[in-house]
């Protein structure tokens, strides 16, 4: 899986590309210790390139979002290609995260 990270100031956005699997979930959870160091943080994990993702991927996007939210920031998921959106709604993260479509997350994160 390729992760590239986009910031401005406060806000950030993590791209991710081909599967989030065991292999590579703690890829994305040290890319987020790496990059979120300050409260308030408003983190966006961008999922229009993600091709896969497995029970490995699904627990750290949970234990992301908490490390987010333990210092008090918000993070949402974007871009949901139907077969990852069907896997969230099975497994009800839909309840946990704030999902965006394309135009949500274009206006809310202009300029990534």
């Amino acid at each position: 899986m390729q992760i590239n990270v986009h910031n401005q100031e406060n806000k950030f956005v993590f791209d991710l590309e081909g599967s989030l699997d065991i292999y590579t979930s703690l890829d994305l959870k040290t890319a987020l210790e790496t990059n979120i160091t300050k409260p308030n943080s408003d983190v966006c994990i961008n999922l229009d390139r993600l091709t896969y993702i497995d029970s490995s991927g699904i627990g750290i996007l949970i234990k992301s979002l908490n490390f987010v939210q333990g210092l008090n920031g918000n993070m949402c998921v974007a871009n949901l290609k139907p077969v990852i959106e069907k896997v969230f709604k099975v497994s009800g993260l839909t309840t946990y995260f704030e999902i965006l479509g394309s135009e949500d997350f274009s206006n809310r994160y202009s300029g990534f």
